[in-house]
């Protein structure tokens, strides 16, 4: 009888150190609310899809535009983002189309971190108070963390960032910090990670690539501009150039 029982409790401990050896499950946990945007934009929820209706205009102050380096007039625009609402991790890493990458919970489309030219848009593009300018079809967007004096993004010291928008892959976007309220150090490529809370999500962060660096999951490509393989810098295509091998320079707070 004892040696049975030694034999049961070796194999439940057995059975213990390979579940902990498991890398993270596919599923998300469900602890996201069912409809997180602001009143400024309208949501239908379907089994699959988190169906985003948009003008684009933020629910914050913008800066003057056109302007002196920026020619560009900020536009209402008439957006339709499909975000998965159950995401999956694809078998590979995707790049990030030009244009739209994904939405901000007010409605604001975020973009990769380059300009038209491939530049760092960080580092060559002025912005306004609130992180956004607008591109040449009046499209008010972000290339880095929206955090201004008129944000409506908080970041409450020694807590979680909370939840800032989606990719279009379906993970959640959270502001800069983690645990704790100090910025993971454990980001990959395209500047996400896993915990037991929110499952797989990305974080914002001050440095290259600032809101993505890729999507991680399987993406909804009838968000993008362009098809993929298609125009633009869009993937299947040249992409965006890769990033700097010192991790590349520092973004604005």
């Amino acid at each position: 009888m004892i040696h049975r029982a030694l034999k049961w409790v070796g194999a439940v401990l057995a059975l213990a150190a390979v579940s902990a050896s498991r890398p993270p499950p596919a599923t998300q946990p469900t602890t996201q609310p069912d409809n997180p945007f602001r009143k400024n934009v309208r949501v239908e929820i379907t089994d699959d899809f988190l169906i985003v209706h948009s003008n684009g205009i933020p629910d914050h102050t913008t800066g003057p535009f056109p302007n002196a380096r920026n020619p560009n007039r900020i536009r209402a625009q008439n957006y339709t983002f499909r975000i998965p609402r159950h995401p999956q991790p694809a078998d590979h890493v995707t790049r990030l189309p030009m244009g739209p990458i994904g939405v901000a919970i007010n409605g604001v489309p975020f973009y990769n971190p380059y300009n038209r030219e491939g530049q760092d848009a960080a580092t060559n593009e002025v912005f306004d108070e609130c992180c956004g300018h607008p591109d040449e079809r009046g499209r008010y967007h972000y290339h880095i963390y929206p955090k201004c004096i008129h944000t409506s993004f908080v970041d409450k010291p020694g807590e979680h960032s909370p939840l800032i928008g989606y990719a279009f892959d379906g993970y959640p976007i959270y502001g800069p910090n983690g645990d704790g309220g100090k910025p993971p150090t454990d980001l990959d490529e395209c500047n996400g990670h896993w915990d037991a809370v929110r499952g797989y999500h990305y974080h914002v962060t001050r440095k290259f690539p600032y809101i993505l660096g890729g999507y991680h999951g399987v993406v909804e490509t009838s968000n993008f501009d362009h098809p993929p393989g298609r125009g633009g810098r869009g993937p299947g295509r040249n992409g965006p150039p890769p990033p700097p091998d010192d991790g590349g320079p520092d973004g604005r707070p």
